[in-house]
């Protein structure tokens, strides 16, 4: 690493960095740094939408509006974010916020030799205390609140007035958190 004046340290190696995109620009933003030679990954899945006449497999982003790039950030930053589509860095506490290299590599199996059980959901979403949708079964349209998170999620409703608690067990994919706690 090299000291700048302002000591300012500078990073010569190549890291991951996400990058923020434009709404819907990951893919032509990845063509750009493909292009310009910026090592670029761009996790995608194929996902089956309904079309008014048909269902179609399309490709799309494992994370809306995000792409990854392994470059010398101080360096090569500019050159990424004079890109058309390209957006914003994400920091974390006031520095870039690196992505591990085993995370990136995780990420590309799960893609390559996975990808009819990958899917994304936001972490905070199935926490214990946050409030879910049951979409399936005899419960659809419930709302109760998660206790614990495992392979299958227990979730609890609580009858304040008599003091007690019921618990269930249900699996995550029957579960969806949107809307709820906003």
């Amino acid at each position: 690493m090299k000291k700048t004046e302002k000591t300012v340290e500078i990073e010569d190696t190549p890291k991951w960095y996400a990058v923020y995109t434009l709404p819907r620009a990951e893919k032509k933003l990845g063509r750009l740094f493909q292009k310009y030679r910026i090592s670029a990954f761009l996790p995608t899945i194929i996902k089956k939408t309904k079309w008014s006449d048909r269902w179609k497999e399309t490709e799309s982003p494992l994370f809306s509006s995000y792409i990854f790039v392994n470059i010398t950030f101080w360096k090569e930053k500019g050159k990424v974010l004079q890109l058309p589509g390209s957006h914003h860095f994400i920091f974390a506490k006031g520095k870039p916020a690196e992505i591990p290299q085993e995370d990136i590599d995780t990420l590309k199996i799960m893609v390559e030799q996975f990808p009819e059980r990958t899917k994304t959901e936001r972490e905070e979403a199935f926490q214990p205390g946050k409030k879910v949708k049951i979409m399936t079964g005899a419960f659809k349209d419930r709302i109760v609140e998660i206790v614990k998170l495992q392979t299958k999620v227990m979730v609890l409703v609580r009858l304040p007035m008599m003091n007690q608690v019921v618990t269930a067990e249900f699996h995550i994919d029957d579960l969806t958190y949107e809307g709820l706690n906003e």
